[in-house]
This record gives C-alpha cells, structure tokens and sequence, in this order.
C-alpha cells in the first residue's frame, strides 16, 4: 500500500487570502499581532512543514520497498541455507535439524506401533463392528 502524500486545504485558503489581503495594505496591521508579516511567515512556515512532510512519505515508501526487497532475498537464502545442510548431511541428520530443518519423525521413531495381543481382537474397526472370532 503506497503512503499517500497530502496537500492542505488551509495553506492554499491562506495563500489566497494573503494576496487578497495585500491589494488593500502591504503592510497591513490589525492590531494585536495581526500583521499580513506575521500571516504570510506562518503560511510559508507551514508550507515548509507540509513539503517536509510529504518527502518523508517519499523517502518511507523507497525504504519500504527496499526494506522488503531484502526481506525476500535473506528467505531465499535462507531456504537455500537448510536445503545445502539438507543436500550435504541429509534432511534425517542431527546437523539438518540443528540448522532448523523439522525432523523426519519417521526415521526417529523407536519402536514400531505394536499389533494386538493374541486372543484380543479389537470390537470396532472403522466404525463397523469386528467379526468375533474366538480364538
């Protein structure tokens, strides 16, 4: 999602408002600290923080794009990292789940799973009950 620079509705009233202002008095002084000086600096002072604030937005979107270029390049080596242990020491190897590799859990099981006792046959098998057969 691209960050959106913005404009000012305020600053372009004001800079209008500044040219209209100066067609009755350049110097215009209404008292109490209303000068046309003092509008016209606030209008350029905010006109300053609005085009810092948009080249930030500029520079933010450069980095997030380099940002996830690189976060794409280090997965990929990444990847390739675990499948050279995987190549070299195969994926079964205590070196391949030390680089972070999941276990083949079937090469590390102990015993298999052990089939029923003579004489127990089981009383349901999928659902269905078993044939009894006594033995």
């Amino acid at each position: 999602m691209a960050l959106r620079t913005r404009g000012s509705a305020a600053l372009d009233k004001a800079q209008r408002r500044s040219a209209l202002l100066k067609a009755i008095d350049e110097n215009l002084d209404l008292g109490y600290g209303l000068t046309l000086e003092a509008y016209d600096r606030l209008i350029a002072e905010t006109r300053a923080a609005l085009e810092n604030y948009n080249k930030l937005l500029s520079e933010t979107a450069e980095s997030r794009k380099i940002l996830t270029h690189m976060d794409r390049t280090l997965s990929d080596l990444s990847s390739r990292m675990l499948s050279g242990v995987a190549s070299r020491y195969g994926r079964s190897s205590i070196e391949y789940i030390k680089a972070g590799g999941s276990p083949n859990f079937r090469h590390f099981q102990s015993t298999p799973s052990q089939p029923p006792q003579s004489g127990q046959v089981p009383s349901e098998q999928n659902g269905h009950p078993a044939n009894q057969v006594s033995i």
